[in-house]
């Protein structure tokens, strides 16, 4: 207040002109801030206004395929949307300029995700320059987004084709109803009877190869038991449908030629057996496959014959006979000094019959009975033999099972396969008695490439228990031996040729791991070979027949191919005592 009076009317014309100093100055300062803005925003504009005009341009070159011209517009742009490195990564892919056209595709699916143009073209690109993994993940991708897309399905089929995934193939080729066949040309090398190979394919001429017929018939040239090794190829027509072709390597007599007929009958000559076999009798499928072992300690004369139902190849019946004179010593251990627990003379003779069906590729089962009689003689009893367990006699035992694949997806080449088995018998001993002795599976298969058999991985999962009475020859043991299937392959099961050494008992479980690498393979010879791990346990029997503890193993296996017979090698260590194995056998 006091300022204000003391200035007085001169006050009044100062502040009138600050103030209107204080205008033109913000004035001036507005104007050149806008028109620094200009200065910038103009070739914005005028840049944003030419892309405008490039990404029309590069639109247009598109739809008329003028793919130089496409790249020659869009190369330069600064910024481009999805839809402009969508036409630029394709116009690259058609100049073969494959690298960029991988990023410019790339850059573009970063932007829309959840767009399946961009994994198809990628996929292209991929087919072209032969990377057909690559090109069927990028498939996937795709059909994770749209699985009804009949392009996509139509060239994911194409590439498991190529890849040799034929069961993959046919997956995806299915649902847009492809593949189909003109005519199927068998080997006209095979002595079996025609009628009878026809049978065993589910599928025919004139119509569309399903993935179901096409398991379904493996499933029963398998079961025919006369091919170790086959191949179903499909040859493409002019026209767009197929041929079918099967060629394979078939059993027929003793073998093929007189050095596969020594091989596969004298190969376990080393241990005291012999395999003389006779398959595919007058063109039938009819087999007959016998073991002769002259082992003083366990001898043994096993012959089965089997023959297709009617002769029709999804049913199968077998009839066989099995006669045993075993000498057992129990003891806990194969290496090392340790007391005999008991021993004695196992003398056995079983027949048994049996129908197999293997109407589809998924799904199979077994049904069939033994009549057999059993006797013990020099007995010693001790802390692991008792009187109940050794009841001799005659025994009646109805067998069943069954075999599901749970689960399949060839694509990935992965599957797993559940399984179950039941023996129920009684033993007509005195007093009769009764048990139930069952058993229940699940394997499961991966082959982690893409392409190729370099590499399995096999894993096996086993248990099984009896109720009710436990016979001594009815009990389960874990380790290696060649009658036996529970393979822990760090325990032996015989020691000084006796059986006996190896874990007993009325409950088990068992896990297998096999990690397999083919080493070699011309067809005539081959090696596969990688580590194992095992990891079982026995349990249930008499005291001393087993630890009743876990036990794991490691070592490493290998399979050698001659002439159409296999030899297994085995390298076994007990993690838990140190104990190693060697074993040497011939393998199925």
């Amino acid at each position: 207040m006091y300022n204000e009076l003391r200035i007085g009317p001169t006050g009044d014309l100062w502040r009138g002109f600050v103030q209107s100093h204080n205008s033109v100055y913000c004035n001036i300062r507005r104007s050149t801030i806008i028109l620094q803005l200009l200065v910038i925003a103009i070739p914005l504009i005028a840049q944003c206004t030419g892309d405008d005009l490039s990404a029309t341009g590069v639109k247009q070159s598109f739809e008329a395929r003028d793919w130089n011209k496409v790249v020659l517009l869009a190369e330069p742009l600064t910024y481009r949307s999805a839809d402009i490195d969508y036409e630029y990564g394709v116009a690259l892919a058609h100049l073969q300029r494959w690298p960029e056209a991988q990023n410019v595709l790339n850059a573009g699916q970063r932007q829309c995700p959840l767009q399946k143009r961009f994994a198809i073209e990628l996929a292209g690109v991929a087919f072209e320059k032969k990377q057909y993994p690559e090109a069927a993940a990028r498939l996937q991708s795709a059909l994770h987004l749209d699985p009804t897309d009949s392009y996509v399905n139509d060239f994911s089929g194409s590439v498991y084709f190529l890849m040799g995934n034929l069961e993959a193939a046919l997956k995806y080729w299915n649902r847009i109803h492809k593949p189909y066949i003109s005519k199927v040309h068998l080997d006209p090398n095979l002595r079996i009877q025609r009628l009878l190979l026809d049978r065993a394919f589910a599928y025919s001429p004139a119509a569309v190869l399903r993935e179901s017929d096409f398991n379904a018939s493996n499933t029963r040239l398998q079961g025919l038991g006369i091919y170790p090794t086959y191949n179903v190829t499909l040859a493409a027509r002019s026209d767009g449908t197929f041929d079918a072709e099967f060629h394979a390597v078939e059993h027929d007599g003793f073998g093929g030629n007189h050095m596969q007929a020594l091989v596969s009958t004298f190969a376990g000559v080393a241990y005291e057996t012999i395999y003389p076999s006779y398959f595919n009798i007058n063109g039938t499928a009819t087999n007959i496959e016998s073991l002769l072992r002259w082992d003083s300690q366990k001898r043994r004369a096993d012959i089965l014959l089997s023959a297709p139902f009617r002769d029709l190849p999804q049913w199968r019946w077998q009839l066989s006979f099995d006669a045993r004179d075993e000498n057992w010593t129990i003891q806990p251990s194969f290496t090392g000094s340790v007391s005999p627990q008991g021993s004695l003379n196992l003398q056995s003779l079983t027949f048994s019959a049996r129908m197999i069906s293997f109407t589809n590729g998924r799904f199979q089962w077994l049904t069939g009975g033994n009549l057999s009689h059993n006797s013990y003689n020099n007995v010693r009893y001790g802390p692991a033999l008792t009187p109940q367990l050794l009841l001799s006699g005659f025994e009646l035992k109805h067998l069943g099972a069954i075999t599901y694949k749970l689960l399949d997806i060839p694509e990935r080449r992965f599957a797993t396969t559940i399984s179950a088995d039941s023996e129920f018998a009684r033993l007509l001993s005195n007093p009769p008695c009764l048990f139930e002795k069952l058993q229940a599976s699940a394997v499961t298969s991966w082959l982690p490439q893409k392409m190729g058999e370099s590499y399995e991985i096999e894993q096996k999962v086993r248990a099984g228990r009896i109720f009710g009475a436990e016979p001594f020859d009815e009990l389960f043991m874990l380790g290696i031996e060649r009658d036996n299937d529970l393979w822990l392959r760090g325990e032996m099961g015989t020691r000084n040729g006796r059986k006996g050494s190896a874990p007993l008992g009325s409950n088990y479980t068992l896990s297998n791991t096999d990690v397999i690498r083919t080493v070699y393979n011309n067809g005539l010879f081959g090696v596969k070979a990688g580590p194992i791990f095992d990891i079982g346990r026995a349990s249930g029997a008499a005291i001393g027949l087993s630890t009743r503890q876990w036990l794991f193993d490691t070592g490493a296996e290998a399979k050698i191919k001659v002439l159409g017979s296999t030899f297994v090698l085995i390298y076994g260590h007990d993690l838990r005592s140190g104990n190693n194995t060697v074993f040497v056998t011939m393998g199925k």
